[in-house]
């Protein structure tokens, strides 16, 4: 993010929603907040389920690993650089008009996907996990779901892998695909680079019409 991202850019980003606290998913995050510091933008909204909140204070925010800059104060605008919002897993929250339900899945470490909701559309982000089941029931259950983001980190070959750090292979996404009944585009995001090709494959041959790769581009809702 803040490698692609304009300082001007970074400034406008209001929020941002950890799924977990594996460093492939907060390596910018410590630079992210310290860039915010010298510039005159609001506070920065961390959002995250309350396990995965304590994994971050205690863990990365702690003055060891980076600084905690919620108790340091912006010099431009009198506030903290970052402040923490801890999410009840199930409990739905507005911000900025835009709904966030955060859905415990079944990572290696304490994980939480989320549902979207903003203009009367939905999409179920899952973030990193193996064969899950509660945010499934409640995407099922969610009106007017336009997408799902999920993954397949490994390649079957490699299902061993996947199933002990707790990821999905195409074949175990096959199995989750059959617990969704919503009639939408289903992503596979999080594909390790160097099974890219096979992964994209045995996608395809999954022989969902739902069943789609996410690629590196811009997306709206």
């Amino acid at each position: 993010m803040t490698s692609k991202l304009s300082l001007a850019q970074q400034a406008r980003i209001q929020a941002v929603f950890i799924t977990h606290s594996h460093a492939d998913h907060i390596r910018d995050l410590p630079h992210l907040i310290h860039n915010r510091f010298s510039q005159s933008a609001p506070p920065l909204i961390l959002f995250a389920a309350r396990h995965v909140m304590d994994i971050l204070c205690k863990n990365v925010f702690n003055g060891l690993v980076w600084p905690d800059f919620s108790t340091i104060t912006a010099p431009q605008t009198g506030k903290p650089v970052v402040e923490y919002r801890a999410l009840m897993p199930g409990r739905k929250i507005t911000f900025n008009g835009v709904g966030i339900t955060p859905v415990l899945v079944d990572h290696q470490i304490p994980a939480a996907g989320a549902i979207i909701e903003m203009n009367g559309q939905a999409i179920t982000f899952t973030g990193d996990t193996g064969p899950t089941s509660e945010i499934w029931k409640r995407t099922n259950k969610t009106s007017n779901i336009v997408a799902v983001v999920t993954e397949a980190s490994f390649p079957n070959d490699q299902q061993a892998l996947a199933d002990e750090t707790a990821h999905l292979s195409p074949e175990t996404l096959g199995h989750e695909l059959k617990k969704i009944i919503v009639d939408a585009p289903v992503y596979a995001s999080h594909r390790k680079t160097p099974f890219e090709r096979d992964i994209e494959s045995q996608i395809r041959n999954l022989r969902d019409r739902r069943a789609r790769v996410l690629l590196e581009k811009n997306y709206t809702l």
